[in-house]
């Protein structure tokens, strides 16, 4: 009896190694421009200077944290917890009103994966007709010279991708030290940056869409995110169906061809003529695929489209997204009033615990206090106190 299943997962429940087909069109050229400006943003950051200081640069163990131009401590973790708040309901806003457009977009998932890994793997073991042939004759001399070249440049990224993470909390300038110098003298750093090219070469290079399917609870939270109103890929079932094969010659048939080329070109093989699945990462890679066939065939566009499940566009004014969208603006407020009054120095006054006064020959009261100076201009600077006639008085 056939039931349904998970599209990466053969009858017997092992692993199917998905090879999409390549696809070409206007929405795949844009996320080829949004991957190159996400990676060369994400390997720039650490060694780019604002103000003196490194771009974005988070020393926890310091709890010194640089972050465009701007120096922060350890007493500004309220400023800290807002971002990665304001972070988390952005998120929240966006999936609501264009449901996993981060995940084909922005996730670094995607990114590395196609922005990197793929077009390594096409380069070395061909297009994917080539590689599901390879992978169906078995192993062979010519395809493990190129399995040898095509894991060894994805040891280069990885290990190129886990230096520039770690820049961010060790410092850029740290970095280039410990690269020169041994191992033995930075073991800590050099089992963290091992561990972390492993991680990244068993993930991006092997694992790859079952991460989203398995461990990424972001692939959960959407259905708590979305509703019928929110944008994402979907097939226009209506104009789509009875599609080719599924009926009589003669009788009435729908635009979908069964062509099947929305299959070939997804990254996690669904068919997305089934509706939402948790799967899909709104790629938008059947989406270019079936324009191109429609165009062939002399039908309309966008077969496949962004949509929501009611068939509008984005809809902004409705409970769910103005409630996101209060609580982004009051804390993007918050925030920005905690910015712009935060100052490069900070003066606090506290009583001596020890012997807060001591009393002098004369019977005047001599208090003991002591001053905490907080300099975080990252320049030398001069300070003078000076007691006010009141105070001295008292």
């Amino acid at each position: 009896m056939q039931t349904d299943r998970l599209t990466t997962l053969d009858e017997f429940g092992g692993r199917r190694f998905v090879i999409p087909a390549e696809v070409t069109g206007p929405l795949r050229t844009r996320r080829n421009r949004v991957n190159f400006i996400l990676l060369v943003v994400f390997l720039a950051l650490p060694w780019i200077k604002i103000n003196g200081l490194q771009a974005v640069w988070l020393d926890i163990p310091h709890r010194h944290f640089e972050i465009f131009g701007q120096l922060f401590m350890a007493h500004d973790s309220p400023l800290v917890f807002l971002v990665l708040a304001l972070v988390a309901v952005l998120l929240a806003l966006v999936t609501a009103v264009w449901g996993r457009v981060w995940c084909g977009w922005a996730c670094p998932q995607t990114v590395f994966i196609d922005g990197l890994y793929r077009k390594i793997e096409i380069w070395v073991e061909g297009d994917y007709l080539e590689r599901r042939k390879a992978q169906k004759a078995g192993p062979s001399m010519r395809r493990l010279h190129k399995s040898t070249l095509k894991w060894l440049l994805y040891f280069e990224v990885s290990s190129l991708i886990a230096h520039s993470l770690i820049a961010y909390f060790t410092g850029s300038a740290r970095l280039l030290e410990m690269i020169e110098g041994s191992p033995q003298d930075n073991w800590t750093y050099f089992l963290i940056v091992t561990s972390v090219t492993a991680i990244l070469l068993f993930n991006f290079g092997w694992f790859r869409e079952q991460f989203c399917t398995i461990m990424c609870p972001y692939g959960r939270f959407q259905s708590v995110l979305m509703d019928d109103n929110s944008v994402t890929v979907l097939y226009d079932e209506a104009r789509g169906e009875p599609r080719k094969g599924t009926q009589p010659e003669a009788a009435k048939r729908g635009d979908c061809v069964s062509c099947n080329r929305c299959v070939e070109v997804c990254p996690a093989a669904i068919d997305i003529r089934k509706g939402v699945q948790m799967e899909c990462i709104a790629c938008t890679a059947c989406i270019d695929a079936c324009n191109a066939i429609m165009k062939r065939v002399n039908k309309p566009r966008d077969l496949i489209r962004y949509q929501s499940v009611m068939g509008q566009g984005p809809k902004l004014w409705r409970p769910r997204v103005m409630v996101y969208m209060g609580i982004f603006v009051l804390m993007a407020l918050t925030l920005g009033i905690l910015f712009f009054d935060h100052t490069a120095y900070s003066v606090t006054l506290l009583r001596a615990q020890d012997s807060p006064y001591q009393t002098l020959p004369d019977g005047a009261v001599l208090n003991h206090l002591k001053v905490h100076f907080f300099n975080q201009s990252q320049r030398a600077e001069e300070f003078s106190i000076h007691l006010s006639d009141d105070l001295v008085a008292s």
